[in-house]
């Protein structure tokens, strides 16, 4: 009983250091990711940091350029604007007898003096304007608003 005794003591001996060694294995990492850390606070690796640092040094860069080129267009912008400004494009229309608010519309938009037709030929005919077309020559430009368009080539009722 002796000999199984010892043998039974050594083996337990074994086995509570493995367990010790293992338990402080085990708890050596966790207590590094148990630091006393804020709520809401992220540990992060320090090759994770210099990844993310260098997305952010690159989205930086990029951020400037479009900055750049949004400044450079809007100085074209306002350039191309005052330019428009000075140069108010004017077109003459000629009324022939027998054209219909569709070509009148059409003529005008083809000009670029209306943004579209189908707007300025819903408001003559919803102004009964449409019968009032004049024949002759006028000239419109860019800066009139539909209603002055629209009195320049009709008679008044």
């Amino acid at each position: 009983m002796r000999k199984s005794s010892i043998r039974a003591f050594g083996i337990a001996l074994f086995l509570a250091g493995a367990s010790f060694t293992f338990a402080d294995f085990i708890t050596s990492d966790t207590e590094a990711a148990n630091i006393n850390v804020p709520k809401g606070t992220v540990l992060i690796k320090k090759n994770e940091l210099e990844a993310i640092n260098a997305e952010a040094a690159e989205a930086k860069e990029q951020l400037a350029k479009i900055q750049t080129d949004y400044s450079a267009l809007k100085n074209n912008t306002v350039a191309v604007n005052a330019s428009a400004k000075k140069t108010a494009k004017s077109y003459t229309l000629v009324i022939k007898k027998g054209m219909g608010t569709s070509e009148v519309s059409s003529a005008l938009e083809k000009a670029g003096i209306i943004k579209d037709a189908g707007d300025f030929e819903l408001y003559v005919i919803k102004n009964d304007k449409a019968s009032s077309l004049q024949i002759g020559t006028y000239d419109l430009n860019v800066k009139m608003t539909t209603p002055e368009i629209v009195k320049k080539i009709t008679r008044s009722k």
